[in-house]
């Protein structure tokens, strides 16, 4: 585990390698400025591979590979290589960088934030946060932002931290740019060769847990959807550009035994034989509609119907128990016992998919992720850590199991998507993980609470009325992640730090009034929005009016385009017949001067006239310095031929694309607008 300096080091690092993506966009170009800054700040005038690898990574606090530094350093033209040493040829041409300067900026900017959020947890809290809290602190929240899982400790007041902040542009910004630096690090640490960018070349496997196929469906909610279908995108737009299947998504036999388990309980929590736990979202989801047990049936065809057309196929291995496969098995008691003390609770569950896992992967260790051949993707926190385990993981090595995030950053990296607001997947978002890290803290509270208040009903310390009740108002206190924003981060994180369920029921009365206030409020808002509604119809049919002026005008400069171009090519007609006809007299010419003359005479003449179009061409190649394609010069004839007429003529050709961009924009606002008063009425 790093210490808080170098996490705080490599946040730093992070962002200065994603600013300089924005002028280099080449990674190795990249690199070779980090190198550039390690030789000249270290004096290294002579290194081998291994020595500067060592100093770039302790430097920044990367744990990039060799083979990567080693095609970065040929990007440097003031070294040399001599057998496996490289030497600087000319101190002169080392760059006077300032990596050192711009990341003790950034470091500065990440310590205040960090600061301001020992101050959130102080407030909200009502505590003074020791030294050794505040490194802890620091410590979770650099791991939130570096996508690992050693950090979840404070999760809950982080991520309501960055929600609060969620309309500070600045602060987004500045944690969105250590957000991109990872995907971009990542991408490179387990990807040795960044010159088969856009490629995918090896068969991979990617076997899919439950939840992850509750996410496709939509069953957890609108955001976690979002992302799996990020996910499933890049799979296809892979597997489309080599034109075969290379990745190919399963799941295991008891991934399926795991859903007709969880649809039969749905039916009979349907026919009312036990309350659902108001933690388990994708519960809530199947059930929402369903009046009848047959309902439940047609879900559950839907969702077989939807893995098919995604083509996620159920897995046919049957051999993993077989003994040839048992020196694959990472599972054993010292491992099992080791990791659940670490996790705090029992893994070996979480062991069993790793294990089918590491024996399809047959003793491989893959550096590379697109040569991990197979790898499971969880939607399982504990899974993903247990994977992640040092006793289960080595060094380096793509892990067996992982989470969204991570195969959708891998994916987009080596299709070489690069950055925008189209371009990006909603993973990369700050305040999207922000949002899943705290509904899933929600929901673990809510699991929490309604298995203490189970425990106190079996007890007799509850009536069913009571507890029927507490348990409605368990359920209206989850929330899926698109639906958690900043105004309401407040209430969620109240009912997270609730230590039980006691305190929990205490402050019903609380909720129960603030919910008959916002019903008061709502009539108030409904009123309003009906007199609004009035405006904006009127908004609307102005806008109308305008859209059909717009439309009109862009007609007639459609149609004036047509008379203007149906001159130029009549123009451009003449001359390429001009070109002809000339063509043809100088034959003829030629002809009827032999015919005159005799053969005799004209011969000697007609060898000086044969070198005249090689002396003209070369003439306009030297002077001109143009490509002699007679097709390209005709093409360049009538392209200028047009602009000339259309100057003439008084006509832009913009006009057009502008006027239609401003029809797209008027017919945005005007279906805006009455989504709008269609809602209000």
């Amino acid at each position: 585990m790093r210490s808080p300096n170098e996490e705080k080091k490599l946040l730093a690092s992070l962002v200065v390698f994603r600013e300089l993506y924005n002028s280099e966009k080449d990674v190795y170009g990249i690199i070779a400025i980090f190198l550039n800054d390690v030789i000249r700040t270290n004096g290294l005038y002579s290194f081998d591979l291994s020595e500067v690898t060592h100093q770039l990574n302790i430097s920044y606090e990367f744990k990039l590979p060799t083979a990567v530094v080693r095609t970065a350093l040929g990007r440097l033209d003031f070294l040399e290589r001599q057998g496996v040493r490289f030497t600087v040829k000319d101190i002169g041409q080392i760059l006077d960088t300032v990596i050192d300067d711009k990341q003790q900026e950034i470091a500065s900017n990440n310590d205040a934030i960090v600061e301001e959020l020992h101050k959130y947890i102080e407030t909200k809290k009502n505590v003074i946060l020791s030294e050794n809290d505040k490194e802890k602190i620091s410590h979770s929240f650099c791991s939130f932002l570096l996508d690992e899982q050693n950090g979840n400790e404070y999760i809950a007041y982080i991520t309501a931290f960055i929600l609060e902040q969620e309309n500070n542009v600045e602060f987004r910004k500045q944690l969105d740019l250590i957000r991109e630096g990872v995907i971009l690090y990542t991408g490179i640490r387990y990807n040795h060769d960044l010159n088969d960018f856009g490629d995918w070349k090896n068969e991979l496997t990617i076997f899919l847990e439950t939840e992850i196929l509750f996410h496709l469906a939509g069953y957890n909610g609108e955001l976690y959807q979002i992302l799996a279908n990020d996910f499933l995108s890049y799979v296809k737009e892979t597997n489309r550009k080599a034109g075969k299947k290379l990745i190919l998504l399963k799941y295991f036999e008891e991934v399926k035994t795991e859903i007709e388990k969880f649809f039969s309980k749905a039916r009979r929590l349907l026919e009312g034989s036990e309350p659902p736990n108001p933690k388990i979202t994708a519960m809530t989801s199947i059930l929402n509609g369903c009046k009848k047990p047959s309902d439940i049936l047609d879900k559950k065809s839907d969702f077989y119907t939807l893995l098919q057309q995604s083509s996620i196929e159920e897995d046919k291995y049957k051999k993993y128990f077989d003994l040839e496969n048992y020196r694959y098995n990472r599972v054993n008691q010292e491992i099992i016992d080791s990791v659940s003390d670490e996790v705090e609770k029992d893994v070996e569950e979480h062991l069993t998919y790793l294990n089918y896992i590491s024996i399809l992967r047959a003793g491989l260790q893959p550096k590379s992720f697109e040569a991990s051949k197979v790898i499971l993707l969880s939607g399982n926190s504990t899974t993903i850590k247990v994977a992640w385990n040092q006793l289960v993981r080595e060094d380096g090595e793509v892990p067996l199991a992982t989470h969204l995030s991570f195969i959708t950053n891998k994916l987009w990296f080596k299709l070489n998507k690069g950055f925008g607001s189209n371009l990006i997947p909603r993973s990369f978002n700050i305040i999207t993980k922000a949002q899943m890290s705290l509904s899933k803290a929600l929901s673990d509270s809510v699991g929490g609470k309604f298995e203490e208040l189970k425990n106190q009903f079996s007890k007799g310390n509850l009536t069913e009325e009571q507890a029927r009740a507490r348990i409605i108002n368990l359920r209206n206190s989850v929330r899926k992640p698109e639906d958690i924003s900043n105004d309401i981060v407040k209430d969620v994180l109240a009912v997270i730090t609730e230590d039980s369920l006691g305190q929990f029921i205490q402050n019903e009365s609380h909720f129960k009034l603030k919910a008959s206030e916002e019903a008061q409020d709502n009539i108030r808002l409904k009123q309003e929005l009906a007199q609004k509604s009035e405006v904006e119809k009127l908004y609307v049919a102005a806008k109308k009016e305008i859209l059909n002026n717009k439309t009109i005008q862009k007609s007639n400069f459609e149609l004036r385009k047509v008379e203007l171009d149906g001159i130029v090519s009549k123009m451009y007609s003449r001359i390429k017949i001009a070109i002809v006809v000339g063509l043809l007299l100088y034959y003829v010419g030629t002809i009827v001067v032999i015919y005159r003359y005799s053969w005799d005479v004209f011969e000697p003449i007609s060898y000086i006239i044969s070198l005249a179009p090689f002396v003209l061409s070369f003439a306009y190649l030297f002077f001109f310095e143009a490509d002699l394609n007679p097709l390209a010069v005709l093409q360049k004839k009538r392209v200028n031929l047009q602009r000339k007429i259309y100057l003439k003529r008084s006509f832009n050709e913009t006009a057009i694309s502008t006027i239609a961009l401003e029809i797209d924009e008027l017919q945005n606002d005007i279906k805006l607008y009455e989504s709008t008063v269609n809602q209000a009425g």
